[in-house]
């Protein structure tokens, strides 16, 4: 059985990346004008002949049936002229329901028994497998090998250093630049072969985009609307930790992008538009993050109509205040009724929540009468980061690299105080100043001397002080102890190559702080 288990591994992970391709496919044919392309109706037909002798293979009965049953309906709708893409996307989720519910059971039962039905997206499935290029393993093991060579090596020299007569200085000299340079050696190669086992992890986005298309076809079917869906930089690399995180954002921005965005088709052609509207997902890599788009071309956002629609529902924003932050309260929404689609305001909450948690950040943007667009930030990986290593009264701090806009020394008179609170002037503007020693408790008063490190967070810049910089170094990323709990400003905690613990810094919880203190002394 543990054989069989594994053979049904394979086969499930190949049914679902083929159950995938027919799910575009159809929508690809859904999107013509005009006749559906024989190449590309024999595809699908091969794809689901495919799944039917490979589940027949299995002994699952049900699936190889299901298959049957697309095929059948696939045949009848060509011969009739029209091709049935909602029944037939029905029958794949059925399909793909059902794999990933005898996945999660490790395979069928020995006796045979029918898959059991479940949510196609509840949690994890039981293998948590993926599919790597052999060519990037083989180089992996290269790499590998020569790290081993080089650890022997520097192993074998700090041997022959121990045993040297103390008085022969000049050969101690020559043994220990030796020792150097094994040790340069070996620590450049470990960076390689750190970054491809981390390119190992990274994922394109691509993957992601292909259940947006799903998205798209079915809430424009369930509201009447005609729209259509463009991306671009779907090659652009993400960290498999963070790619569930990435579809569920996406899912919602869309969603909420053909719901809330995209007017329906006569009233785009009374405002002078196509009466298909466009949804674009677009990324790109920045550095050690993402950048994420989501933006379509509907009525935009009216700020007043929304200060309206906050002040009804108790949120008070100033005359010169962004009000678009309200979208991302949980419990705010503009439609009056909810439906499968939308209008419990949670959507947009747990986006940008789940977003922060990861290290992320959100906002928006729109403009009436030409659309909306979201801008989402993700670090490319979650379990390594470059960061910027502070010091405030002999603690040790982690800044993530990511949110840096500028650091400097700060001068004689650099920093004022206003109403209790630090300011900085900066670029033409003036920020505030969070000194980490007051606000972690390990000083007594703020500081007008030492270093100053810009920080930028959700559209807002603070300016963090601290005694001294002690430069860039890649650290590991790791949770707190539940027990800790979750201080403010605190993002997670690391180990430095001598064996101290020190936390790493959230700037996004930083630049909220409150910047009145009371100091003590």
């Amino acid at each position: 059985m543990e054989g069989f288990a594994a053979l049904f591994g394979d086969f499930a992970l190949d049914a679902l990346e083929r159950v995938e391709r027919v799910e575009q496919w159809l929508l690809d044919l859904g999107a013509l004008d005009g006749d559906p392309s024989e190449e590309r109706l024999l595809d699908v037909k091969r794809e689901l002949h495919t799944l039917k002798g490979n589940a027949g293979m299995m002994g699952l009965a049900a699936l190889q049936q299901l298959a049957h049953d697309m095929e059948d309906r696939l045949l009848g709708s060509t011969d009739e002229g029209a091709l049935d893409i909602g029944g037939l996307l029905a029958s794949l989720d059925a399909f793909r329901t059902q794999t990933k519910a005898l996945l999660r059971q490790d395979g069928p039962a020995p006796s045979g028994g029918a898959p059991v039905a479940a949510d196609a997206d509840s949690g994890e499935t039981g293998h948590a497998s993926v599919r790597v290029p052999f060519a990037a393993l083989d180089q992996l093991i290269d790499v590998l090998a020569e790290m081993v060579i080089l650890r022997n090596r520097l192993t074998d020299t700090v041997g022959a250093f121990g045993r040297l007569d103390e008085g022969v200085a000049n050969g101690r000299r020559e043994v220990w630049d030796d020792v150097e340079q094994a040790h340069g050696a070996l620590c450049r190669t470990l960076d390689v072969v750190q970054d491809h086992v981390m390119a190992l992890r990274l994922t394109p986005l691509k993957t992601v985009f292909g259940s947006l298309r799903r998205i798209v076809h079915d809430e424009a079917t369930r509201h009447e609307k005609t729209a259509q869906l463009e991306t671009a930089g779907g090659d652009t690399p993400l960290d498999k930790a963070l790619l569930d995180l990435a579809n569920e954002a996406l899912g919602h921005l869309v969603r909420n992008a053909l719901v809330h965005g995209l007017e329906s088709p006569g009233a785009r052609e009374a405002a002078g538009k196509p009466r298909c509207g466009t949804v674009w997902v677009s990324a790109a890599a920045r550095g050690d993050e993402v950048r994420i788009e989501v933006a379509d071309d509907g009525g935009g956002i009216d700020r007043d109509q929304l200060r309206q629609a906050a002040a009804a529902r108790g949120f008070t924003f100033g005359p010169d205040e962004d009000v678009f932050p309200v979208l991302f309260e949980a419990g705010f929404t503009t439609r009056l009724h909810a439906d499968m689609s939308a209008g419990r305001g949670l959507g947009l909450a747990a986006v940008r929540d789940a977003v922060r948690r990861q290290g992320g950040d959100i906002e928006v943007s729109s403009t009436v009468g030409a659309g909306t667009t979201f801008r989402l930030r993700l670090p490319m990986s979650v379990s390594i980061a470059r960061a910027l290593l502070l010091r405030a009264d002999d603690e040790l701090y982690a800044l993530p690299l990511t949110s840096v806009v500028e650091s400097r020394r700060l001068r004689p008179g650099d920093c004022h105080r206003v109403n209790r609170a630090g300011v900085l002037r900066w670029r033409n503007e003036v920020i505030s100043l969070l000194d980490l020693g007051t606000h972690f408790g390990t000083g007594t008063a703020a500081r007008d001397g030492g270093y100053v490190v810009v920080v930028g967070a959700g559209g807002k810049r603070r300016g963090l002080v601290a005694d001294a910089i002690h430069g860039l170094q890649e650290v590991v990323v790791k949770g707190l102890d539940p027990i800790v709990g979750r201080p403010t400003g605190i993002a997670g905690s690391t180990v430095l190559g001598d064996g101290r613990p020190i936390l790493i810094l959230d700037p996004r919880a930083l630049v909220d702080v409150e910047p009145f203190t009371t100091e003590q002394g």
